[in-house]
């Protein structure tokens, strides 16, 4: 996604007077379109998600996105999911217990919201889940219940702060942009992106 924004970014820049955006305190507004997202989303695809538990490990796989959807600060998809190398952590008598059960797949509708924290430079995503449908067996389901709890209504990190500055030349001079991100949220049809550049150029 970030490489895509940076393609835009330089095109804008390229655009405008060298002197205008040295001096300019003002945010650019950048909006990625609901089939563009989709579009991005599936290139990262498969991705592993960082989601543990004292009663449950194992590797947690996002195996597509389906039906993504874009609303006024809310994002709606189906997704595919798999666990592999799944173990139930128990204790007995003062003892670790790991019970090996393999593996499990699940889709499942699912509802997000997100929030940006600007100090941080990081977009939370927080899914709920909805309408779950288990692609193995009724006694997996138990399984399938704990797997989806890593992940229904806990907050996902994303850093947008190791976004790299965008270099531009324009005739002679070679132009250093540098993004912050001031707000990021979800809008009909469109994610949004708000941006204050720090241009320098030599």
């Amino acid at each position: 996604m970030t490489t895509f924004i940076k393609a835009v970014l330089i095109l804008f820049t390229m655009l405008l007077p060298t002197q205008a955006l040295a001096e300019t305190t003002e945010t650019i507004t950048l909006n990625l379109p609901e089939s563009v997202l989709a579009k991005t989303v599936q290139a990262v695809l498969p991705l592993d998600v960082d989601a543990k538990s004292k009663s449950l490990r194992g590797t947690i796989r996002i195996i597509s996105i389906n039906n993504l959807q874009l609303g006024d600060k809310l994002i709606s998809c189906r997704l595919h999911i798999a666990g592999n190398n799944l173990q139930i952590v128990s204790e007995l008598a003062g003892h670790q217990i790991n019970l090996k059960v393999g593996e499990i797949e699940l889709d499942f509708d699912c509802n997000a919201n997100m929030r940006f924290d600007a100090a941080k430079q990081i977009l939370y995503i927080r899914p709920v889940v909805d309408k779950m449908q288990a692609s193995t067996d009724a006694r997996q389901g138990e399984l399938g219940q704990a797997l989806i709890s890593l992940l229904n209504g806990r907050e996902f990190p994303i850093s947008m702060e190791n976004m790299a500055p965008l270099i531009a030349k324009t005739g002679s001079k070679t132009l250093i942009i540098s993004m912050r991100f001031i707000n990021i949220q979800a809008r009909k049809d469109m994610l949004q992106f708000s941006l204050l550049p720090r241009v320098s150029s030599k």
